[in-house]
């Protein structure tokens, strides 16, 4: 009986290891389409470096300004102690 058991779990777990190994449509296609994002994402930071180089001083200066402004306003407003929300 017991002998009986451990055949069929032996079975069982070879007969689902071969769909383990396997890759199904969705993931392959994930992969594509993760590798397509990554070339999208380099093109972008390539043309936009290009574009930074392109510039005068006086350009480059104003455009390191704007940005430091932007990343202090977009902050998300968070004070101390206050998790819960105080609108009532």
């Amino acid at each position: 009986m017991f002998v009986a058991i451990l055949l069929l779990a032996a079975f069982s777990f070879a007969g689902s290891g071969c769909r383990l190994l396997k890759r199904d449509k969705q993931s392959i296609a994930e992969k594509k389409q993760h590798a397509a994002d990554k070339k999208i994402t380099a093109e972008y930071d390539k043309a936009l470096d290009e574009h930074y180089k392109n510039q005068s001083k006086d350009a480059k200066k104003m455009m390191k300004k704007t940005k430091k402004q932007a990343s202090r306003f977009n902050k998300p407003m968070k004070r101390k102690g206050h998790t819960k929300s105080t609108c009532r």
